[in-house]
């Protein structure tokens, strides 16, 4: 009824893009976030090629009017570190969903006994796998296969209505506020998101990055990472993100993100955003207060669930 079949580039096949665009425009009509969370030490370190693999399902028991062939139904995706945890994304088309086509396809693959009798992630010893909001699918998921709840975030929005709508906040006194300097920054910046632990990860070298600095030295005391974009870099038009917001020990409590996190609003708000998404650890109270404070509200949960992968694997 379904075929697999693993592979290491099957994610620039066209019919694999297809889908992809196809559930994410799905995905976000029905309210559910269409990439990962920001990583977290959880997800690995990420060394290593990929492993992915397509289901192919017959016609017979897909949509109706679908066609005779079979077509690319699902992709798996895993990132195996040097540790052995993978992060593990996987997709099904809208259309093919409801199907049991998820249950199936590990119950081969060995996931359903703990094993890995099937398994071509060379080296894998446990996946991670985030839920994205109040999937109706993935509680049901995690207890058929064992998986654990690992951690979780939020995904927290922030209405942008007019440009004038965010407040200013001034930072503390001998403080200032400026753009990333590209090559003079980056260690400090570095050194304040391993302080903040792997949820604080953010790739600032693609991000507009605003860096707050102390006195005449220019000591890097926190800074903030945004887009235009949302935090899957495609999909709603008007939709902006912040992809990292962090103070350091030195910062003397909040005052510093809060006028870092407003100030990014303000910019963002300057360029034509009308809503910001951010994830954040629950478990941050001072940045979940900063966060409220600058009117951002919960809208959904991704949680982060584990499932162990025992056994030696073998080739596909």
């Amino acid at each position: 009824m379904i075929t697999y079949e693993w592979g290491t580039s099957f994610g620039t096949d066209p019919e694999v893009v297809s889908l992809l665009r196809e559930a994410a425009d799905f995905d976000a009509e029905q309210g559910f976030s269409a990439v990962p969370p920001v990583p977290s030490a959880l997800d690995g370190d990420g060394a290593g090629r990929p492993s992915e693999l397509i289901v192919r399902m017959s016609q017979e028991v897909g949509p109706a009017g679908a066609g005779k062939e079979d077509a690319v139904v699902a992709f798996l995706r895993v990132m195996t570190g040097s540790e052995g945890i993978g992060r593990a994304e996987f997709v099904v088309r809208p259309g093919f969903r409801s199907l049991g086509i998820a249950t199936l396809l590990f119950e081969r693959l060995g996931l359903a006994d703990g094993g890995a009798a099937d398994w071509a992630g060379d080296g894998t010893r446990s996946l991670r796998a985030w839920a994205h909001g109040s999937h109706p699918a993935a509680e049901r998921m995690a207890r058929r296969f064992g998986a654990t709840p690992e951690t979780l975030l939020w995904r927290i929005i922030r209405p942008l209505r007019r440009a004038n709508s965010v407040p200013e906040v001034a930072p503390p006194n001998g403080v200032r506020l400026r753009r990333l300097r590209p090559g003079q920054d980056e260690a400090a910046v570095e050194a304040i998101m391993r302080t903040a632990g792997g949820a604080a990860r953010a790739d600032v070298s693609s991000q507009e990055v605003l860096v707050a600095v102390d006195g005449p030295a220019e000591e890097v005391l926190g800074f903030v990472a945004f887009s235009a974009r949302p935090l899957g870099g495609e999909g709603q038009s008007g939709l902006g993100s912040v992809r990292a917001l962090v103070a350091g020990p030195a910062a003397g409590g909040h005052e510093v993100g809060r006028a870092l996190l407003a100030s990014a609003l303000g910019r963002l708000a300057d360029a034509g955003v009308r809503e910001v998404e951010m994830s954040v650890d629950p478990l941050n109270e001072q940045l979940v207060r900063v966060c409220r404070v600058l009117g951002f509200h919960h809208d959904q949960t991704d949680v982060c669930f584990r499932v162990p992968v025992g056994g030696q694997p073998a080739a596909g």
